[in-house]
């Protein structure tokens, strides 16, 4: 090389450096004057989860020094390298309006109107979502909505990121979606006439009950999307660790998930169709049905804002594989669980209503009962007497939202109340009776006063030659008792009760909570 070339070489080389070093001094500088700056979640008019110690986080300067107040007490710490910070303040009991105050350098923000109280997620898909406006009886209820002891944070979908039909998603949109941006910008709300309205009606009437009960105030998080999938709130590392569940975070799982509801997959590729030849593989999970991605837009971007618990009301789009549904949902549970660090919180889900064309159903429903008998700190509604035999969306979610209270009520606040209908316990047979015991139940009778419905026996001719369905000569209704008289002309292998996509049954208990559908398999007689 002569003297020329090697100038030039060492110039080129020289250059590089610089610019590296320039673009490492700009990170520097801007870590260094980077804005104080807190997670959406906290606002003005927020509710702190009362009784247990309150995270705040977010970011400031490189090193720099950050102050949290609330109430008269303060904590101080400094920022990591990367100009993140956590204070945990202590816990505090129910109360307020409160103020809260963080400061770094010569920064701060002031959080007004504060209240400690109950802090309750509520998600899942369109059910959860359903607005206050869209039910019955809306326009009452919305008239005597408000309530500043409730407070609301809606988080929705932008128009344009919602998972419609006949819809592709574009270039820019997909930047937008890889950089976080899905949600339409949101912040605590008193709860007013104007504000219920839009917020999910199940979690404003599980709220207003509760708040009625305990007397303190609620903090309400919605964090649901129409149409979406178990999967898409689970983080991807579980799934991926999961042999069961590794499809849904394949990088061809458009193609190749097979547990996934055809309507689903059809919507998904619909929408990504621009990324289906991709070179970019994470660009085909840029979709609210996809795996993990509203953990990672929706659900990780919470914690650890500390909560009581989460209501639950998901499984329309998971209900064709309900083989799955048990892995799916105990592996959604232990990583929201993780990811709060806030040990085995309360996870309340909705039983699927009655629906016509839904042949799916009562196995999933099966599945959702199993697993809130099966995992710790796990309960379910009953809500088979709710559903709409035509629309997968019933209008009526009073019932549903109350049940949830109910349920909470009972099991986390541990209240003297009936917060469970009947459930199946045993039976005994003798000759053509059948006697079935129940728990949670007094006193069983008919919810509308008639005759009770809702059984159906499944067995053979007494040739055995033929299956046949058919009903119980009659049932008797005791407290905690059912007696089933079976046909004489018949030998009966299985009990259903409400064991159909659309079941006619009206047992419930003295506070009036519907029988859970059940299925027996009767001892075989030799």
């Amino acid at each position: 090389m002569d003297v020329y070339s090697f100038a030039i070489f060492r110039i080129t080389i020289m250059k590089k450096y610089l610019f590296t070093l320039l673009g490492k001094l700009l990170c520097l500088s801007q870590l260094a004057q980077a804005q104080l700056e807190l997670p959406a979640i906290f606002s003005d008019n927020m509710v702190l989860q009362q009784k247990m110690a309150i995270p705040v986080w977010g970011k400031s300067c490189r090193g720099c020094e950050v102050q949290v107040s609330f109430d008269g007490f303060s904590l101080k710490t400094k920022t990591d390298k990367n100009g993140h910070w956590k204070i945990n303040m202590p816990a505090h009991t129910a109360g307020g309006p409160f103020q809260l105050l963080v400061t770094s350098q010569k920064q701060r923000l002031v959080f007004q109107n504060i209240l400690v109280g109950e802090v309750w997620l509520c998600a899942g898909q369109s059910n959860m979502e359903f607005r206050l406006e869209q039910t019955k009886n809306a326009k009452q209820e919305i008239s005597q909505a408000n309530n500043t002891q409730i407070r609301l944070f809606r988080m929705t979908p932008r128009a344009k990121a919602r998972p419609l039909a006949k819809v592709v998603f574009s270039d820019s949109l997909l930047s937008e979606l890889q950089a976080g941006k899905f949600y339409e910008p949101t912040s605590w709300q008193v709860c007013t006439s104007e504000t219920a309205a839009k917020f999910s009606a199940v979690g404003y009437y599980f709220g207003k009950q509760l708040q009625q009960k305990l007397n303190v105030p609620i903090g309400l998080i919605c964090n649901a999307v129409g149409g979406t999938t178990t999967q898409a709130y689970i983080d991807s590392a579980s799934l991926a660790s999961h042999p069961q569940l590794q499809q849904f975070v394949d990088k061809d799982w458009l193609q190749k998930a097979q547990d996934i509801h055809p309507w689903v997959l059809e919507r998904s590729n619909e929408n990504l169709a621009l990324t289906l030849h991709d070179a970019t593989p994470n660009r085909k999970f840029l979709h609210p049905f996809a795996g993990s991605f509203l953990f990672n837009n929706g659900i990780k971007p919470l914690a650890p804002f500390a909560i009581k618990g989460v209501i639950w009301y998901q499984g329309e789009s998971n209900a064709t594989h309900p083989e799955i549904h048990n892995p799916l949902f105990e592996t959604l549970v232990k990583s929201w669980r993780k990811t709060w660090n806030q040990g085995d919180f309360p996870i309340y889900t909705v039983q699927l209503p009655a629906i016509a064309n839904r042949s799916g159903w009562p196995a999933f429903r099966a599945s959702q009962f199993e697993l809130s008998q099966k995992i710790n700190n796990v309960g379910m509604i009953v809500s088979i007497d709710t559903g709409d035999s035509l629309d997968v969306h019933p209008t009526d979610k009073k019932p549903i939202g109350e049940r949830l209270s109910l349920l909470a009520l009972g099991k986390t606040y541990q209240l003297p109340l009936d917060y469970s209908g009947p459930i199946f316990k045993e039976y005994q047979q003798k000759g053509n009776t059948l006697e079935l015991s129940f728990d949670f139940s007094r006193q069983l009778q008919t919810s509308d006063g008639l005759n009770p419905k809702g059984f159906i026996l499944q067995g053979f001719n007494l040739g055995g030659t033929e299956v046949s369905f058919f009903y119980p000569e009659k049932i008797t209704l005791f407290s905690d008792k059912i007696i089933l008289t079976l046909p004489s002309d018949k030998q009966v292998a299985q009990i259903n009760y409400a064991w159909l996509p659309n079941p006619k049954c009206n047992i419930v208990n003295e506070a009036n909570l519907p029988l859970m559908p059940f299925k027996i398999e009767l001892n075989g007689n030799f």
